[in-house]
Parts: C-alpha cells; structure tokens; sequence
C-alpha cells in the first residue's frame, strides 16, 4: 500500500461513497444484507486513498455474538491482504467492545478465502443453493397445527424459536425480524396450541421466488410441521405465477437436505463458504 493510505471510522457523510465503492469495486461481497439496516452493534472501516475511500470492511451482530461482515469491498490497485490486515485490527477491536465473540464471513465467489486463512479465519460450512422448478409437492399434515399470517406480536416468539432452533451464526433479532416481515411477500407462522412453533418467509421476484426462512422449534421436529411448512410455501409461490423456488441451506445439514430433496428441490451449483474467526 502507498504512504498516502490511511484506515479510519466511517461517518455518516461517508455512506454516498460507500455505496459507489461497493458498486465499482472488483472484489466484494453480495449483498445479502441492507447493510445500513444493521448500524447499531457494528463497526465500518474504511481505507482511504488521498482522501478517495477505496476499502470498506462492515461487521454487525444483530444482537448475537456472532458478528457478520456484511459488507466487503476494495479496490484492485490495492493489495488485498494488506488491506484486511489492517482494517481486520481496527474491525476487531470495535466488536471487542461490543462483547462480540467471533466474526463470520459469507465468502461468494472464493475471492476472500485464501486471504481469510492468511489471517486466521477458519472455514465454518458450505451453503448451497437449492432450485425446484415445478408445481407438485407431497401430501403434508401436522396433528393440531394451523398455519397463519404472522402478527407483530410473534416476533418475540420467533425469536425464541431461532434461538432454540439455530446456532448463534444465524440468529435474527427481533428488529430484524420486524423488517424482514415488512418486505416479506409471505411471513407464515404455525401454530399449535395458541403457541407458535415453527414459522416461513419468503419473497417474489416474479418469475422467481426465494424461500428465506424455514424453522421448527426444536420440541415439534419430527411430527411433519417443517413439512407442512415448505408444502405451504410451494403452492403460494405456484399461485402466484413462480417459475422457480430457491433457497439457501448448509451443504452437511442431512435433514433439511432429505425434506428438500422429497419436494423436487436440487443443487443449481452456487456455494458459498462460510468462514469464522474469534475475536
């Protein structure tokens, strides 16, 4: 890196260039995340050059110790790994603070990993992208379970169930949640008993369609609710015109694999690798 550059906080002034970087920049992550959603418990960092940001590394925890880089881009003039070195140094000193306990990064693309390695990050799990192009789905029933649109006053028990059902890499906060069912096309929760126990999210992009969420409490795996909770997903999705329904799930993760493999899902070829590093 030349003399001139220099790793500092970002500001709210910043956001504009921020936001160009991430378009431009050669080697980034997806958007998975509005990133800008997730300010609070988080730490932005950016590398400048002559007073032109070039880098940015963005880590929230979304009430979780578990951390997420939810936004990674850097120019190519510059060298990557001298790049994260010094922003990871600052970046981990931030979520320190925050009682952070370890920091994950979703790599696409394979860019990031070697670079990742060379700093200490291990790799976690590999996330595959699942596709049924289709209508038919198999029979499903669950003994004394109704399905209906979520309430705000589920999300707390939804919360309850990701803390249950999840490791904290993918726990979502109530906050979260709340946005996630404002955008959602579908927020379905089941319910049994007056109490929620398992829940879906999904959204249209017509003629495509993505399945974000599916959970069980713990306690009702096993009795054919994720089941019945993914055949409801499929016929909304067909009755709303969908060509196609994906979703993302852990490569080694036996049981959703065998549920989706049942309803006609298979692997369209996209992974990503998951890599964690303790703070």
């Amino acid at each position: 890196m030349a003399a001139t550059v220099k790793i500092r906080e970002a500001r709210l002034c910043d956001w504009p260039g921020i936001e160009a970087l991430a378009r431009r920049a050669p080697f980034t992550c997806l958007p998975m995340w509005n990133w800008r959603a997730f300010l609070t418990g988080a730490s932005c960092v950016l590398t400048e050059e002559s007073d032109r940001i070039c880098g940015v590394l963005f880590a929230s925890s979304d009430e979780s110790p578990v951390a997420w880089v939810r936004l990674a881009a850097v120019e190519d003039h510059l060298d990557i790994g001298r790049w994260l070195d010094l922003s990871l140094l600052k970046l981990l000193g931030d979520l320190q603070a925050l009682a952070v306990r370890e920091v994950a990064w979703m790599d696409y693309g394979e860019w990031a990993g070697p670079y990742l390695s060379a700093c200490g990050f291990r790799p976690l799990v590999e996330v595959v992208t699942l596709a049924k192009a289709g209508h038919g789905a198999p029979s499903a029933a669950a003994v004394g379970v109704t399905l209906r649109a979520a309430r705000s006053a589920d999300l707390e028990p939804i919360v309850a169930i990701d803390r249950a059902a999840f490791k904290p890499y993918w726990w979502r906060s109530k906050a979260t949640l709340g946005r996630r069912a404002a955008r959602a096309s579908e927020f379905t929760v089941a319910e049994r008993g007056g109490r929620v126990v398992g829940y879906t999210e999904w959204e249209l992009h017509l003629p495509v369609a993505h399945l974000n969420r599916i959970a069980v409490h713990p306690d009702e795996q096993g009795q054919g609710l994720g089941r019945l909770l993914l055949n409801d997903v499929v016929h909304a999705a067909w009755r709303s015109g969908v060509e196609e329904l994906s979703l993302n799930t852990q490569r080694h993760n036996r049981r959703a694999r065998r549920l989706y493999d049942t309803f006609g899902f298979r692997a369209t070829g996209d992974v990503a690798k998951v890599w964690t590093l303790h703070v």
